[in-house]
């Protein structure tokens, strides 16, 4: 059963995290990128032209589809803020006997709803709120629940050749391309609309698994405004009480 990790970097507002995919070396490791200047011993390096688009939706091109351009059995993505801490092989076998799934991810890590992730896009200015805005009223209006669930997008397991799971890929990057660049809430929509049989991780503890700690957050500069700053830092504080 042959096994890729994979990774996606491009523009130049992040750095290279040399350490995404860690000390492990037992399968192929592929970095897809539209720079030229980037080298990462024993990381096969892919060059990727934006061909028009902005980094962000560049950067999803193999991210929501692996099917056309990796051809092994089953990939690992993981975002180039993350850092892989437990052996890839191992991570499959555990995945593999989980269930018979053929896409695996873990859930967020605070919401299970696409219209309070539509609300935090707003708020921290990850994307236009107007394309946000009008793919929660479609939601709503094609009928799609609150609490529909949501995943982590920066680490994902998946079959390939799986059929559906190939299908799924091409519609999700067909919604980044034509609505918002937030492939999470167009996963949670066409998951829900298309009914992929997919499975969220519960085999694997995330925080042994994987890190998602090379981004600053406090200081990180948005594309978009920041709303509701004096809401945030109440609900901040209101999380921070809820744990002790």
């Amino acid at each position: 059963m042959s096994l890729v990790l994979y990774s996606a970097l491009y523009g130049n507002r992040e750095p290279l995290n040399t350490e995404v995919f860690g000390p492990f070396t037992s399968c192929r490791r592929v970095l897809f990128t539209d720079r030229t200047d980037l080298n990462l011993p024993g990381v096969e390096i892919i060059h990727d032209a934006l061909d028009g688009l902005d980094a962000a939706r560049a950067s999803r091109r193999a991210k929501l589809m692996p099917h056309r351009y990796l051809p092994e059995d089953w990939s690992i993505w993981l975002d180039n803020k993350s850092r892989l801490k437990r052996d890839p092989m191992e991570i499959l076998a555990t995945l593999q006997g989980q269930s018979d799934a053929s896409f695996f991810a873990y859930p967020h890590f605070r919401r299970d709803c696409v219209y309070q992730e539509g609300q935090a896009i707003w708020e921290n200015g990850l994307d236009d709120y107007r394309i946000v805005r009008e793919r929660m009223e479609t939601y709503r209006t094609e009928g799609v629940p609150d609490h529909v669930g949501l995943i982590e997008g920066h680490f994902i397991v998946r079959r390939h050749h799986d059929p559906a799971v190939s299908h799924f890929g091409d519609r999700w990057y067909e919604q980044v391309l034509r609505y918002s660049r937030r492939d999470q809430i167009s996963f949670a929509y066409l998951a829900w609309k298309m009914g992929l049989p997919y499975d969220l991780i519960t085999a694997l503890d995330w925080k042994e698994t994987v890190a998602f700690d090379h981004v600053d957050r406090r200081n990180r500069v948005p594309d978009f405004p920041r709303k509701n700053l004096t809401y945030q830092k109440l609900r901040k504080y209101y999380h921070l009480l809820r744990r002790r």
